[in-house]
C-alpha cells in the first residue's frame, strides 16, 4: 500500500494519499489549501488519483477539490454527498486496497474516518491526544459514542492520522490514544463533556499548547 502524509498548510492541516501498488490507483483526502502539491506528489508516485475523499465538509478540508478534480478528473466521494454519496461501514476499492468508512459525528454531523489496512485518517473526530471541537451537549454525545464505539474498538496497533498537525507528534495508534489522551480516559459522557467544557484551564494546569 502507498500511503502518504501531506502537510498542505492552512491550520497546519494534513492530506493523505492512498494508493495500490500494483494498479497504481490512488485516492486523496482532505486536499484542503494544497491540491497542487497532492496532485504533483501523485504524479512523483505515479499514481493516478481516482477519488477525493473528505473527512467532513469544512473549507480548510475541501477547498481543493475542485482543483484536484479539474487536474485528474477524480469522483468526489464524502458522507451523504459528492459524486460518490457514502454511508457507514461502505468500502471503496482501489485495486485491491479497501478503504472503509467510518461514520463517526460530532465535530459536524458528516464527520467520517478512513480505514485502509492498519492506517485511519480521523480527520477533526481526533487528533494526538485530543479531540476535535464540538458545538454543544448533544455534538459531544456524539462524538463520545464515535470515539469509544467506533474508533476505540479498532486494534490498538491501527495508526491514527489526524486532519490537522495539532498534536505532540504528526501520528499516534489508537492504543497509545487510549493509554494517553485525557478525553479517551473520561470514565463516562458527563466527565468527557467537563473536559471539553474546561479544556482551556485543562491545557494551562498540564502544560498544554
Amino acid at each position: 500500500m502507498i500511503f502518504e502524509q501531506i502537510a498542505v498548510g492552512g491550520d497546519r492541516n494534513f492530506a493523505y494519499l492512498v494508493g495500490d501498488e500494483q494498479t497504481r490507483q490512488a485516492a486523496v483526502i482532505d486536499p484542503g489549501n494544497g491540491p497542487d502539491l497532492v496532485v504533483r506528489r501523485s504524479g512523483l508516485l505515479g499514481v493516478e488519483i481516482r477519488f477525493v475523499l473528505n473527512t467532513h465538509g469544512h473549507q480548510d478540508h475541501t477547498g481543493g477539490n475542485p482543483a484536484v478534480q479539474r487536474l485528474t478528473g477524480a469522483k468526489l466521494a464524502a458522507f451523504a454527498a459528492g459524486d460518490l454519496p457514502l454511508q457507514d461501514a461502505d468500502l471503496l476499492h482501489l485495486g485491491e486496497i479497501e478503504i472503509r468508512i467510518l461514520h463517526t459525528p460530532g465535530h459536524t454531523t458528516d464527520s467520517v474516518c478512513f480505514l485502509a489496512g492498519e492506517n485511519l485518517v480521523t480527520g477533526d473526530t481526533l487528533f494526538v491526544g485530543k479531540v476535535g471541537g464540538t458545538h454543544d451537549r448533544e455534538s459531544a454525545l456524539l462524538e463520545y459514542h464515535a470515539l469509544h464505539e467506533k474508533i476505540c474498538t479498532l486494534p490498538p496497533e491501527t495508526k491514527v492520522w489526524p486532519g490537522h498537525d495539532y498534536g505532540t507528534r504528526p501520528s499516534s495508534t489508537v492504543g497509545e490514544e487510549m493509554r494517553t489522551n485525557p478525553f479517551l480516559l473520561c470514565p463516562d459522557f458527563e466527565s468527557f463533556f467537563d473536559l471539553k467544557t474546561n479544556w482551556a484551564e485543562y491545557k494551562r494546569t498540564h502544560g498544554i499548547n
